[in-house]
């Protein structure tokens, strides 16, 4: 029988400033005892600052190099950084690790049992997000639907194409063009 594969994932939230400076002023603060989520919500870059910084579970392979091995050497309940990326500096909180994970199941983003409104909301964090990484609306459908984004890939698959087709136009500003050729796109809008 073969063996079942198990990876390890970890669960994050992380503050991105642009100034090395910053970071480690915001470091200071963390290690006198200030709140982790609080200070990403304030002082965070990245879209995730509206959920006070949480990545949510990822496994390898879903963030930059620079930033897993951060966030794969720490200790549960570690705040690591700042740590350099090619998006600036990042202070990353590992608030839960989970080491023998079947990598299909992944623990649960929570996203499947969320209503459409809030799996639209995610989705648009998703979205923002890959934006703000210097992605083209093109290359963000494709990682919504690559496995290794689970979480976003779970929205993509509860809410379907064409929402999160949506999702990105609104976020872009701009259609992205589905599979099918933009002279069909009015026929293929079927009312609910």
């Amino acid at each position: 029988m073969a063996k079942e594969r198990k990876v390890k994932k970890v669960q994050a939230r992380h503050i991105l400033v642009g100034a090395k400076e910053l970071a480690e002023e915001l470091r200071v603060k963390i290690d006198a005892g200030e709140e982790f989520t609080k200070l990403a919500e304030e002082f965070s870059e990245c879209p995730s600052k509206k959920r006070g910084g949480d990545l949510g579970w990822f496994g390898k392979g879903a963030m930059v190099r620079p930033f897993e091995v951060a966030a794969f050497t720490a200790q549960e309940g570690d705040v690591v950084g700042p740590i350099k990326t090619e998006f600036g500096w990042h202070l990353i909180y590992v608030y839960e690790i989970q080491e023998d994970v079947d990598p299909d199941a992944g623990p649960p983003t929570g996203d499947e049992d969320a209503d459409d409104d809030t799996l639209r909301l995610v989705a648009e964090n998703y979205a923002h997000e890959f934006m703000m990484l210097g992605y083209t609306s093109k290359k963000v459908l494709s990682l919504f639907t690559s496995p290794h984004f689970k979480s976003a890939n779970t929205v993509y698959n509860i809410l379907g194409p064409e929402a999160i087709n949506d999702v990105i136009a609104s976020v872009f500003g701009q259609k992205v063009a589905p599979a099918v050729s933009a002279k069909d796109e009015d026929s293929q809008k079927k009312e609910d």
